[in-house]
């Protein structure tokens, strides 16, 4: 039987090389190399969050989370208390919708992973448990809810469209925000406004769905950013725009996109 010649010593050189080579690859792969998905975001989930990025419910923000997870993050619900340990590994921190205050260690903590370039998202549902968290980034929370004049939704004075938006990345392709049941904002420099309520939205103190002579009437803030450090923050008064059941409203998805993209 004749046996084939055996390959020539350039041939060998070539394929250890080639070899050497895709074995290099796939250690540099599995020692990090980024990704599209190497930025975690994180949602709190200790501080009674009523809704979840994985829930079932048209009020889970379920859709938002797969919009995240298209922009390039991994996405993860986590209910360990914030502290430098628990924030090392992620890129966006997202607070929606706590119904428990942050301990002052946590706002610390929070602060410094801002700091050092972390991503905040605060979405509100009510607003006394992430007051003292805004006000650290000078974006300050009403204790009311807003009501509009104009550009109502379904005649529910509280239930509108916020149409004036800032020059901003967030703002771009932005005619219209849905907003139901919005809290107001109020931020001081180095914070800005990005979005806000026409200068006839008003408190409604006796919940008559009319303007009183007594009841505060003003623009009010609804988008609030800061960069303190080498991070960004930004606070939505309201948390639902975000949900699944709101998200196609107006330009929700625009808006979330952009907050995707410039928290990244």
């Amino acid at each position: 039987m004749k046996y084939p010649a055996p390959p020539s010593p350039s041939f060998r050189r070539c394929v250890v090389c080639t070899l050497a080579l895709v074995l290099a690859v796939f250690q540099a792969g599995c020692a990090g190399w980024p990704t599209p998905q190497t930025r975690v975001a994180r949602f709190d989930a200790s501080h009674g969050e009523i809704f979840s990025v994985f829930g079932a419910s048209p009020l889970d923000y379920t859709e938002f989370g797969r919009m995240m997870n298209e922009a390039g993050f991994k996405v993860i619900e986590e209910g360990e208390s914030l502290s430098p340990s628990s924030l090392a590994s992620v890129r966006l921190l997202v607070i929606a919708g706590p119904t428990r205050p942050l301990e002052e260690a946590e706002v610390k903590a929070v602060n410094q992973f801002v700091l050092d370039g972390g991503r905040l998202l605060v979405l509100l549902h009510i607003a006394p448990p992430v007051a003292r968290l805004t006000e650290s980034f000078n974006i300050f929370v009403s204790n009311f809810v807003i009501s509009e004049k104009d550009n109502s939704i379904a005649g529910q004075s509280q239930d509108f469209y916020v149409m004036r938006f800032a020059e901003h990345a967030l703002a771009d392709g932005l005619s219209r925000m849905a907003v139901y049941g919005t809290w107001g904002l109020l931020a001081e420099d180095p914070a800005k406004v990005i979005a806000e309520t026409s200068a006839d939205a008003w408190v409604d103190l006796d919940r008559d769905g009319k303007v009183g002579a007594e009841e505060p009437r003003q623009a009010f803030g609804i988008i609030a950013t800061a960069q303190p450090g080498q991070g960004r923050v930004v606070v939505v008064a309201d948390d639902a725009p975000f949900a699944t059941r709101f998200l196609a409203e107006a330009d929700n998805r625009v808006l979330a996109k952009n907050i995707l993209q410039w928290l990244k």
